[in-house]
């Protein structure tokens, strides 16, 4: 009994022992998806559909969308500029200008409503964009015509006609998107040609956008999503203060009927009139009544009238303050965003120090956005463009942007004053060309030599510090000579 424990042991050892190392794929990515959607949320409200309804509904609250507004004008002043390799030749030069060239030659759209739409995998979680190509041809609509194949438009494909993504057989490879036309409202019949309104769009034809922690899933994460509960609560103490100033302003309207209306054994009539004004009550809450008609009718023997309508008024005071508890809310859920620099300040605190710290978390979030945006390009649209041309894929420029954050001046010069100071850097075209762009003056060609006759004649001394000392040592206690920088604040250590 004991050896066959042993041996069963060891052949349950034998099997949990891992593959030889081979270059090809073992394992499985491990999402949890249903004929073509994901369903890794706990909550129903955030699973795909169902996320996109949730997702909208959470824009038009005016703390969230605030927060989207900061990310989109943050994000649509930058410049997009497609670089060449470094020691790029001329071949290279042109191959590059012909990419700027198309980032201006979209049909129907521009660059920047490009960027735009791709920014919205931000709310919903992922964006889908079909890629749709041209010979350079003015008689194909194009402002050029060297014949290149080149971006006739990137248009996007609204996230609530995706129905799903097509998945390779081992679920680890999206092969593709369906989407479903089904539910778009079309007065002019534009997709009847369409077989049951649905469109299969492979791999290769989409550029598909992801925002958050996805772990694989083409659905993406929403930056919405961390700021779902809170955005809950939030809308349900609006909503039940609303209700109250309502009733504050307008009173709780009380109508008195005999009690035999009431009671259970009433008559058939009296059921009838008591449902009557039911209706009647609740009409006025809704404010879909504007008056009441009641019979004039008395109790012979107290002669007090038999129906009798009164608004009760409310006292408005409440046991706790809904501005704290709002404030607190909406505090999480900017701080959710890293948008909370949207309200320092408001409650009377704050220092310019923190500004600059949390201005520069929101900035570094859009630099993320950003970045996802930039390599989505460069590892999609830009390497296709250049196998589409026939041009070498291994020498491939790369698309960047540049202007996120407004240059700080003051930080800048100084810095450039203390390394020009200490013999740090060198002044060549391209340290020339960032001193350049900082003040937005357009930069020269890299290959333009500095021009030493226009660079100013004043130099700082302040990396003489204590050299001559009164042992012609440098390190005498006080300055003598010349050397007037111990003066200057800002060289104290």
């Amino acid at each position: 009994m004991a050896e066959q424990k042993n041996t069963t042991r060891v052949k349950k050892a034998l099997d949990e022992t891992p593959d030889r190392f081979k270059l090809s794929e073992s394992g499985y990515l491990g999402l949890n998806v249903f004929n073509g959607v994901s369903n890794d949320e706990l909550k129903r409200e955030l699973n795909f559909p169902n996320s996109i309804n949730t997702y909208k509904q959470m824009s038009y609250h005016g703390t969230i969308n605030s927060a989207l507004t900061l990310y989109e004008n943050m994000v649509g002043k930058v410049d997009w500029l497609f670089k060449p390799v470094k020691d790029a030749n001329e071949e290279e030069l042109n191959q590059a200008r012909i990419i700027n060239e198309m980032m201006h030659d979209l049909t129907d759209q521009t660059w920047s409503e490009f960027i735009s739409e791709a920014l919205s995998a931000n709310m919903y979680g992922f964006s889908v964009h079909e890629k749709v190509y041209r010979r350079r041809l003015k008689a194909n609509g194009s402002k050029y015509n060297d014949g290149y194949i080149g971006w006739k438009k990137l248009p996007i494909r609204n996230q609530e006609t995706i129905e799903k993504f097509l998945f390779s057989e081992d679920g680890n490879e999206v092969k593709g998107v369906k989407q479903n036309l089904s539910a778009v409202s079309d007065v002019y019949n534009r997709y009847s040609s369409r077989t049951n309104n649905e469109v299969l769009l492979p791999k290769s034809k989409i550029l598909l956008f992801r925002a958050g922690r996805h772990k694989g899933d083409p659905f993406g994460k929403s930056m919405l999503r961390d700021a779902y509960l809170s955005w809950r609560f939030l809308s349900v103490i609006e909503e039940i203060e609303a209700n109250g100033v309502a009733k504050d302003l307008a009173g709780l309207p009380v109508l008195k009927l005999p009690p035999q209306y009431l009671s259970s054994d009433a008559s058939p009539e009296q059921k009838s009139i008591k449902a009557y004004y039911e209706n009647v009550m609740r009409n006025l809450q809704l404010n879909q009544q504007s008056a009441l008609i009641l019979p004039q009718a008395h109790d012979p023997d107290t002669r007090q009238p038999l129906f009798q309508l009164e608004l009760l008024s409310l006292n408005g005071s409440k046991a706790m303050d809904t501005s704290k508890i709002k404030e607190y809310y909406k505090n999480l859920i900017l701080t959710s965003l890293f948008a909370d620099i949207l309200v320092l300040g408001q409650s009377g605190g704050g220092s310019n120090a923190l500004g600059q710290v949390k201005n520069s978390l929101s900035a570094t979030a859009a630099e993320a956005m950003l970045r996802k945006i930039r390599d989505v390009i460069n590892d999609d649209l830009i390497k296709q463009t250049y196998e589409l041309n026939g041009w070498d894929t291994s020498r491939m420029g790369s698309m960047d942007f540049d202007n996120l954050e407004t240059e700080d001046l003051e930080s800048f010069s100084k810095a450039i004053q203390r390394f020009s100071a200490t013999s740090s850097i060198e002044m060549d075209r391209e340290v020339l060309n960032r001193v350049r762009s900082s003040i937005g003056v357009d930069p020269l060609p890299n290959d333009t030599e500095p021009m030493e006759k226009y660079l100013p004649n004043f130099k700082s001394r302040s990396g003489d510090g204590m050299a001559v000392g009164t042992t012609g040592s440098g390190t005498a206690t006080s300055a003598v000579g010349s050397d007037t920088s111990s003066n200057n604040l800002e060289n104290a250590a």
